[in-house]
């Protein structure tokens, strides 16, 4: 195999270097190593253990030739210019110790060149699997969207003895779904959009804007007694936006309806939240007290008596602390509250507003407050939750900035916003609309 006299010798050891060296010691500096493997070598402890504690050891089998005797290596078993990239950053990676050891960078390029054929191969191997890679994920992209049809249409046809629905009525499921309507309620609104039995798209977006409307629960605002002042209190975890809501009320009351209001700070946990009302009170001229357990919060809603409107900023608590809301009970009975908001995040999933408001059900909260309509990507999830719930959403909040109103719940809007109106202006209009009847 292009030897001087033509044939290759097979040399072994433990490592590359030491079959290497071996190999020239029996044949001489200037070798050209041919073929290298891995051997594994049966021995007495391997028997024994074979099938016990791994079995062979593993040494080197280098299949070497003599270089020509003009000097110059075999063509065949070392070509001219290097199989791939990998052998260039070899060769330079032995710059520096050449200049020290000239024989060091031969036999190392000649241990290496088996692999680096090796290398070459391997490239083009692992391109292939990219590339297949490639196709089998545009594969799954294209297929995924009719996994998507027939899942929804195996749901909706789950009815038994039901004839198949149209295409529009499967697209208005698909749809629902994609904007995060919980599959089984999505059904249901389709199954009542398709009763009407008229399915020109006018009649169908119609029928199904007032489905999910009627899905919606919705609660009165506040509205003020004719006599003494309305007392009311915001309540819920720390983080969904309390001390806002109530800094919109005092500025949608106090400063655009004229009225008098007083506020009520019991957020003594939150660092900076005493200082943050005390200053909406400088900045529109609003009566403020502080109040910490049932005996302050009976002496500060009595400081303000002389207000239309009381509202009470309490600290947030935790939904596991059962002492914490029964202290926060305790208090708010002591205030003589008229009206008691939960509030609550929309970014949250359905599941966990669902499960806050069983949490502070022992509070008495008898509607929600639903904040951050503007940063939740999932509205889908607003009439999941408000389909668990049976207390109606009086108020809905959009941007944490004081000067944004708050808005009274509207079912037109909040259905319009839910199924993709980009205004999200609703049908009815105006900044309040139409109350629970």
């Amino acid at each position: 195999m292009g030897g001087a006299d033509g044939k290759t010798h097979i040399f072994r050891g433990k490592t590359c270097a030491e079959a290497v060296s071996k190999a020239k010691s029996k044949l001489g500096r200037d070798i050209v190593v041919v073929k290298r493997r891995n051997v594994r070598l049966e021995t007495l402890f391997s028997r024994l253990t074979s099938g016990k504690l791994g079995g062979d050891s593993l040494e080197v089998e280098l299949e070497v030739a003599e270089a020509s005797r003009n000097g110059k290596e075999d063509a065949a078993a070392r070509p001219d210019k290097p199989p791939n990239p990998l052998l260039r950053t070899y060769a330079k990676a032995l710059e520096g110790l050449e200049k020290y050891n000239p024989e060091t960078r031969k036999a190392m390029e000649s241990a290496a060149a088996p692999f680096l054929r090796l290398g070459e191969t391997a490239t083009g191997i692992t391109g292939r699997l990219d590339k297949l890679q490639l196709e089998l994920e545009q594969s799954r992209r294209e297929s995924a969207d009719k996994w998507e049809e027939i899942l929804s249409l195996i749901s909706l046809q789950a009815r038994g003895g039901v004839p198949a629905v149209s295409n529009e009525l499967l697209s208005i499921h698909r749809s629902l779904v994609a904007k995060g309507i919980d599959e089984n309620l999505a059904r249901e609104i389709v199954e009542e959009v398709e009763e009407t039995g008229d399915e020109s798209p006018e009649k169908l977006n119609a029928e199904l804007f007032r489905a999910v409307s009627r899905r919606l629960p919705v609660a009165a605002p506040v509205l003020l007694r004719e006599t003494g002042p309305t007392v009311v209190a915001a309540i819920g975890p720390s983080g969904m936006g309390k001390t806002t809501t109530i800094a919109k009320l005092a500025i949608q009351f106090g400063v655009k309806d004229r009225r008098r209001v007083g506020l009520i700070n019991e957020d003594f946990r939150r660092p900076g939240a005493e200082g943050q009302i005390n200053n909406l009170g400088r900045m529109f001229g609003l009566a403020i007290a502080t109040a910490s357990g049932p005996g302050e919060m009976r002496e500060a809603v009595e400081s303000l008596a002389g207000q239309e409107l009381i509202l009470i900023d309490t600290s947030g608590r935790s939904p596991l602390d059962g002492d914490a809301i029964g202290a926060l009970t305790e208090t708010l009975r002591a205030a003589g509250v008229h009206e008691t908001h939960l509030v609550l995040s929309s970014l949250a999933s359905d599941r966990t507003l669902a499960g806050l408001a069983e949490r502070f059900r022992p509070a008495g909260f008898d509607r929600i407050i639903m904040t951050k309509l503007d940063e939740s990507l999932c509205r889908g999830d607003i009439l999941n939750a408000m389909s668990r719930l049976a207390d109606g959403l009086s108020y809905v909040t959009s941007s944490p900035d004081y000067s944004a109103p708050i808005r009274a719940a509207d079912r037109a809007w909040l259905a319009e916003l839910i199924l993709g109106n980009p205004g999200g202006e609703g049908r009815t209009g105006g900044e309040y609309g139409e109350a629970a009847t």
